[in-house]
């Protein structure tokens, strides 16, 4: 586990770049694959903000106007580029609830920058796939992750 005064460490230069990495409050802790999902995500050119609590972690290239600290990540919006997962620590799996890219290829990066150092012992979820083969494709190029469909 990774304590908070480190995480906030590593995330300072993102944030002082213009980036957000912004984590609630109560987390004291973050999982090591969580941090470095966020660090992943955060170094793509087109996400600007990534809201982490204890059991999510969302990523976008927006927020909503209202709502400064929540990341645009709903399917189908007409400009937001942004995924959403929820995680379990205790379970080791991650799921992805959310994941939307109006710019063909930008879904693959995202998908791409959570695996780049996800843990062997982890699991991948897609609970909802209306996706038209995106999700089947992203199976067949991570076929080292262990997939719970």
């Amino acid at each position: 586990m990774v304590k908070r005064k480190e995480f906030e460490k590593l995330f300072l230069p993102f944030n002082e770049s213009g980036k957000q990495i912004w984590v609630i409050g109560r987390v004291k802790e973050l999982s090591l694959p969580i941090v470095k999902m966020a660090l992943n995500l955060v170094a793509l050119d087109f996400i600007k903000f990534i809201n982490i609590s204890n059991e999510a972690l969302a990523a976008s290239s927006e927020n909503y106007l209202n709502r400064p600290n929540v990341p645009i990540t709903r399917v189908d919006h007409e400009t937001a580029i942004g995924v959403q997962i929820l995680y379990s620590l205790s379970y080791k799996y991650i799921n992805f609830f959310d994941i939307n890219s109006p710019i063909k290829g930008n879904g693959s990066k995202m998908v791409d920058a959570i695996f780049k150092d996800f843990p062997n012992d982890w699991h991948a979820t897609v609970l909802m796939d209306w996706s038209n083969g995106f999700w089947d494709k992203m199976i067949e190029k991570h076929n080292t992750i262990d997939w719970r469909m």
